[in-house]
């Protein structure tokens, strides 16, 4: 696995839940969360709240699992309120920021995806390669 960067960010979309119910709901802070704005010029803004936490300051690993692994930690015992908050009509995600520097790639063990299954979570990756102008 050849990665410069990772992290990892568990988010949340509502239309009706403000941020801050979400956060309280989980008991969990957010690293960012912004209100939904009828007047903003960004459709997905004016449309929907949103609420998130991070890993890109928590500390500085290049294994996405261990990124993976620190927000399940973070929610593994909150899998009914996830689920509460999915039938209250919320989004619910982990995106995956990696920035690669050869080959290799992201990795999920079984455990892991199990683990996202039973908490009702899917994962995305935003992947860039370094090196691609240099073939």
């Amino acid at each position: 696995m050849a990665c410069a960067e990772t992290f990892a960010t568990l988010r949340i979309f509502s239309e009706v839940m403000h941020p801050d119910d979400i956060g309280s709901a989980l008991g969990i802070s957010s690293t960012d969360s912004i209100p939904r704005d009828p007047n903003s010029k960004y459709k997905p803004r004016r449309e929907q709240n949103f609420w998130s936490r991070t890993t890109k300051d928590d500390f500085d690993s290049t294994n996405n699992v261990e990124h993976l692994e620190f927000l399940v930690s973070l929610v593994s015992d909150k899998d009914t309120i996830l689920s509460s908050l999915r039938e209250k009509g919320c989004l619910t995600d982990i995106f995956c920021y990696w920035d690669s520097t050869g080959q290799g790639g992201p990795i999920l063990s079984v455990e892991m995806m199990k683990e996202l299954v039973r908490l009702g979570l899917g994962v995305s990756w935003d992947i860039y390669f370094d090196d691609e102008g240099n073939a």
